[in-house]
């Protein structure tokens, strides 16, 4: 296995039917973390605990600053931290499928519940797009649906700009892959964990650029960190 990753384990609530607590490097500390669950949250002891065994990356710093320009973003996936509206605040349509995800974000950006396959814009409506850590969640068979839509929806000379994980091949038997991020604004650092099934889900930088040739994008400038 890649010396960037190491097996971790996340407990699961049958229950909830979600996981629940923190990320364990064991699975007795995962174990703990149901046990918590279940006496704060059903008042009673753990009939049944389930494990996820989880490759984890290390930890990686992303270093965000204002998007400079006069128009709106549109931020693909812009629910929970909402990094994106942070940043630009009113600037900033932030799309995802998910209500409860947008109402997690706690910035001043137009929140509106949308799928990234089917953007309900005019074409040629955004000065810019963004994607921060979205596409990991999204399978891989409908990214290039996505980002034929942004295409569409970005004007001429409109920017896309797209933060992601290198996701490698599956490793052992784990089920999910996840990354940690301590993500550095001008104002504040946030730290999260991201997330998402592992099978299938193979993605890197020379994935993307692909993906972007084929949809009509020009790369300008590629990053790895």
């Amino acid at each position: 296995m890649n010396e960037r990753f190491r097996i971790m384990y996340w407990g699961r609530c049958p229950i909830c039917g979600h996981s629940v607590g923190r990320i364990c490097d064991t699975e007795k500390e995962a174990e703990e973390e149901v046990r918590k669950h279940y006496k704060e949250k059903h008042w009673k002891e753990a009939e049944k605990i389930e494990l996820i065994k989880i490759g984890m990356l290390e930890k990686h710093t992303v270093d965000m600053h204002l998007i400079e320009t006069d128009g709106f973003i549109l931020d693909i996936g812009g629910g929970g931290e909402g990094i994106i509206g942070r940043l630009n605040g009113r600037q900033v349509v932030a799309i995802d499928p998910s209500s409860s995800e947008l109402e997690e974000a706690k910035n001043e950006s137009l929140k509106v519940v949308m799928d990234a396959t089917d953007l309900k814009f005019l074409p040629k409506t955004f000065n810019v797009a963004t994607s921060f850590f979205t596409l990991m969640f999204i399978e891989n068979s409908l990214h290039s649906k996505v980002f034929s839509e942004i295409h569409r929806v970005l004007k001429e000379n409109g920017r896309f700009l797209l933060w992601d994980a290198r996701i490698p091949k599956r490793v052992e038997d784990a089920i999910g892959f996840g990354i940690r991020l301590e993500i550095v604004l001008s104002s504040e650092k946030v730290e999260t964990s991201y997330g998402t099934k592992w099978e299938n889900k193979e993605q890197n930088i020379e994935y993307f650029k692909e993906l972007a040739t084929r949809t009509g994008f020009k790369v300008m400038r590629e990053e790895i960190k």
